[in-house]
């Protein structure tokens, strides 16, 4: 059915954006610790920048998971 390739198709585009956007503003909020340190108001080793991984959200996974069996269940429906 249609409906199910549409919904399914909008889980992994929510999917891809929450994960975008959380992998950025980790970027830019350890990159803010890491801009400190060389202005020198942090002592020690210099901080490692870490960028969340896809499976760090829960709703990354559930949204991709729920999108890809809507997919396929809209195809093999048809």
């Amino acid at each position: 059915m249609k409906y199910y390739k549409i919904t399914g198709i909008v889980f992994l585009i929510m999917s891809g954006l929450i994960y975008t956007l959380e992998r950025g503003f980790s970027l830019i909020s350890t990159s803010i610790v890491k801009a400190g340190f060389y202005a020198g108001t942090m002592s020690g080793e210099v901080p490692t920048i870490e960028a969340s991984g896809i499976f760090n959200n829960f709703f990354v996974l559930i949204f991709l998971i729920i999108g890809v069996a809507f997919v396929v269940y809209g195809f093999k429906s048809q």
